[in-house]
């Protein structure tokens, strides 16, 4: 089973492959956005991705539409395939005028 850390929160886990890095963050309670809901529209669960960057899946064509920059990814895309290293990635407040 691989096994996902996130870096800034000191929170691991071993999950099954082919978990999205977003329903790992949310079951150990790390903070992370997720407006829509999972559904890759929103670009709020951003993470990055500084161990092992190979161990998630393809990077998916609406993240190609956001670009992030690299081996940043959405949670809600990237499937865990291997033991990884990520660091939630905040997304600032908007300023109204």
């Amino acid at each position: 089973m691989p096994k996902i850390v996130f870096l800034n929160e000191g929170k691991r886990a071993h999950v099954a492959a082919g978990r999205t890095v977003l329903d790992v963050a949310l079951e150990l309670g790390v903070a992370i956005g997720h407006v829509c809901g999972g559904g890759g529209t929103c670009s709020t669960c951003r993470v990055a991705c500084v161990l092992n960057p190979e161990n998630l899946s393809p990077i998916q064509p609406n993240e190609i539409a956001y670009e992030l920059g690299e081996n940043v990814r959405l949670g809600c895309q990237a499937r865990i395939e291997g033991d990884v290293g990520v660091r939630v990635v905040p997304i600032p407040r908007a300023i109204l005028v």
